[in-house]
């Protein structure tokens, strides 16, 4: 029988390394799937969407460049998506606006 090649030890260590990181992604993203599944399950509709709200006015504040309250302290993790998800919204429709406001329209009317 022939022998098999021996495993180099730079190989067999960077094995190890990479199952220690894809076990520690691989928690990670199952911790966050619970925790969003938990907190989605007790968590009021009402809530989220007053969150979002929230979100929503100091994105555009701060679109406005308005002095805003820092980002409040929140563990639930869907209510910290609400509040974000409200805030980029907020923001871009700021910016929708001013980018609207920029274009001049051409109109068959000012062509002529």
């Amino acid at each position: 029988m022939s022998k098999k090649p021996e495993i180099p030890p730079h190989t067999k260590w960077g094995i190890r390394v990479t199952t220690v990181i894809i076990i520690l992604l691989s928690v990670m993203i199952i911790k966050n799937c619970v925790g969003s599944v938990f907190y989605g399950v007790s968590t009021e509709k009402e809530l989220q969407v007053q969150y979002y709200e929230l979100g929503y006015s100091h994105g555009i504040q701060k679109a406005r460049d308005l002095d805003i309250p820092p980002e409040p302290e929140i563990d639930n993790l869907l209510l910290k998506k609400e509040y974000r998800k409200g805030y980029r919204n907020g923001w871009d429709s700021v910016q929708a606006e001013r980018k609207a406001a920029a274009v001049p329209s051409k109109t068959p009317d000012a062509a002529k």
